[in-house]
């Protein structure tokens, strides 16, 4: 279980800077998520990681594929499938599957509050926010 130990703080380091860069710049950045990147397989391979280097690239793809749909439907943005799929690197697949769907009741809720505020129908969401709160509820760990 030492992988979890370091694999969380990374995590938490980078959905943090992402939710912050969503929010100010409407953007999550790539080398924020390339550094995200290395960082899981840099774990991985000095034994660090809860998962060899290969399952991490594997869930990744396997999340970015499943969410491919979504973005091509306009309900995700590019970075923010790309976001779950860096994300899928730190964490299981049962809390992965877990903050997918807690994500996006999180967004759902925070959408229709910004319709009853703005009082206008369609509304974006900075999305690495309710990804970011997912994950923290998920890996019960609180700031």
């Amino acid at each position: 279980m030492k992988g979890l130990n370091m694999e969380l703080p990374v995590l938490y380091c980078l959905l943090s800077g992402s939710a912050l860069t969503d929010i100010y710049r409407h953007k999550i950045l790539n080398r924020w998520l390339l550094a995200g990147i290395c960082m899981g397989l840099a774990l991985s391979f000095f034994g660090e990681g809860q998962d060899p280097f290969y399952m991490k690239l594997l869930r990744a793809s396997i999340t970015l594929l499943c969410l491919i749909p979504v973005y091509a439907l306009g309900g995700l943005g590019g970075g923010d499938i790309k976001l779950f799929a860096v994300t899928a690197m730190f964490l299981n697949k049962n809390e992965l599957i877990a903050a997918v769907v807690v994500s996006f009741v999180i967004a759902a809720f925070m959408g229709i509050l910004k319709i009853i505020k703005n009082k206008k129908p369609y509304q974006t969401i900075n999305f690495a926010v309710p990804v970011l709160i997912s994950v923290l509820l998920i890996t019960k760990t609180s700031l």
